[in-house]
């Protein structure tokens, strides 16, 4: 009678390991890299709030402003890119940690919740994107938290979850197919107390974001929708970002496949089944469903394969449930199975671990904000991405942030686009910043072609990914 009881207690203490180890791994390979526009684009906003210039209203941004907020605080300690590195790591710990909650309450199974759980710490897209500075990650945190308490039994947890999806918005709009599954969740499951719910996430949501325009003097909603509508389409973005999603998470989507066979057998069962395990068997698969929808936005450009962030973790637990339901069968076939996924997926998941975990420019990085300093010894503003500008603790010039949505807005004629561009070029002309910093190829470089050219010399080419070019004011050789 002992046995089956300590063998259960042994799950939660093999996931505290995998925890643990994902923490070893995460701080012995954190660095101050730059890998990621979008990463720099979070950072140097951040500090901007930090020295009291408000998003939207004094600067162009992208997104909801929670990631902002929380970032602010980490850039006032004037650490550079570390405390973001760290916070989010333990954004992701607390991911895995409430996965694997989740998992158990809706399988009551420790064995399928302990690998759910180390899935979503090792999954393959959050690895890539750890060492960056984005809101993916708080959004399926709230998102898996929203879960946890939508399946608790008093008002109160009705209340949390409805605050839960305010915040949700707060952090990106991607969030919204998500809030509609728990709407239908809700109207279906929790009828008599959905009011509680609805009222908090819908009415919540909708004043935050006129708290937000009011602060903002009336530029948040046009700065959030017209980045969203200035952006290009192609139909081979959306192509190339399910192809890099396929041969990044692979080993995950092959058993989720098995998984979800599972969980749809499970369903058909619904005669047999009591309220509350349909509902969570609905929040799981609408979850899912979700992820699927967002990542119908990848046609738009710039969306990469960090939008399969919020969907990843479902897909770890029906990975889970997959291999774990594979493993229970004792057949000799599905045996084989798992025996072939362990000898081929997992040393792949290692091979990904150690490469994500480690991949690293931060050499490059210290080379172009030491140069940057030497340069600029009175603060002088600097014309690089975000990243390297919060390395150097120096201001970025125009507060060119968001350098990806400024292009795409010039692209397609807008004014205030233009305007910025043309402010560009003047001060690459008088004013002169001493370091100049931009991506090999970057759209940029074509439209600051004249200043570049005649002003500027290129200083220093990076060596590791993503390749980026150091300019410094000189005339090159033959231009005269």
């Amino acid at each position: 009678m002992g046995g089956p009881a300590r063998l259960a207690r042994l799950y939660p203490t093999a996931f505290i390991i995998f925890v643990f180890l994902f923490l070893g791994l995460g701080f012995y390979g954190m660095d101050r890299s730059c890998l990621d526009m979008a990463d720099s684009t979070y950072l140097v906003t951040s500090r901007a709030l930090a020295d009291g210039q408000m998003p939207y209203r004094d600067f162009l941004a992208a997104h909801p402003p929670l990631l902002f907020l929380l970032g602010a605080p980490l850039a006032m300690l004037g650490s550079g890119v570390l405390p973001f590195r760290v916070f989010i790591l333990v954004l992701m710990v607390a991911l895995g940690v409430s996965v694997w909650r989740l998992s158990g309450r809706i399988t009551a199974n420790p064995k399928l919740a302990m690998l759910a759980g180390a899935l979503t710490l090792f999954a393959p897209i959050g690895l890539f994107f750890s060492k960056t500075f984005i809101n993916d990650y708080l959004v399926s945190l709230i998102a898996v938290l929203t879960i946890l308490l939508l399946t608790g039994r008093s008002r109160w947890s009705l209340a949390g979850a409805g605050a839960l999806c305010v915040l949700g918005t707060l952090a990106k709009l991607t969030i919204l197919p998500f809030i509609l599954v728990c709407v239908a969740y809700v109207l279906i499951f929790r009828r008599k107390q959905a009011w509680i719910y609805l009222t908090i996430a819908l009415g919540g949501s909708v004043l935050a974001a006129l708290l937000v325009q009011l602060v903002t003097d009336g530029a948040y909603l046009s700065d959030i929708l017209g980045a969203q509508a200035s952006k290009g389409y192609s139909f081979t973005n959306l192509y190339e970002g399910l192809h890099r999603i396929w041969l990044m998470d692979w080993p995950l989507i092959v058993p989720a496949a098995v998984g979800a066979w599972f969980a749809a057998r499970t369903l058909r069962r619904h005669d047999q089944l009591g309220g509350q395990m349909k509902g969570r068997l609905f929040l799981l698969v609408g979850w899912l469903l979700a992820g699927v929808v967002v990542l119908g936005t990848l046609p738009a450009e710039g969306h990469d394969t960090n939008l399969f962030l919020i969907a990843e973790p479902a897909v770890a637990v029906l990975a889970a449930w997959g291999i774990v339901g594979l493993a229970e069968r004792g057949a000799i076939v599905p045996i084989v199975i798992v025996a072939a996924w362990l000898v081929i997926a997992v040393p792949d998941l290692v091979d990904k671990s150690r490469d994500y975990f480690f991949r690293s420019n931060a050499g490059d990085v210290a080379v172009i904000v030491a140069e940057a300093v030497n340069r600029s010894p009175e603060g002088q503003d600097i014309l690089v991405p975000g990243c390297y500008a919060v390395e150097a603790d120096l201001p970025v010039t125009l507060d060119y942030y968001d350098q990806f949505l400024w292009e795409e807005k010039y692209k397609r004629g807008d004014e205030e686009a233009v305007a910025m561009m043309d402010g560009l070029k003047e001060e690459l002309d008088a004013v002169m910043p001493r370091v100049v910093v931009f991506a090999d190829g970057q759209p940029s470089l074509d439209i600051l072609h004249y200043e570049i050219v005649y002003s500027y010399q290129a200083d220093y080419t990076t060596e590791a990914w993503p390749p980026m070019i150091m300019y410094v004011p000189g005339v090159p050789p033959g231009s005269s």
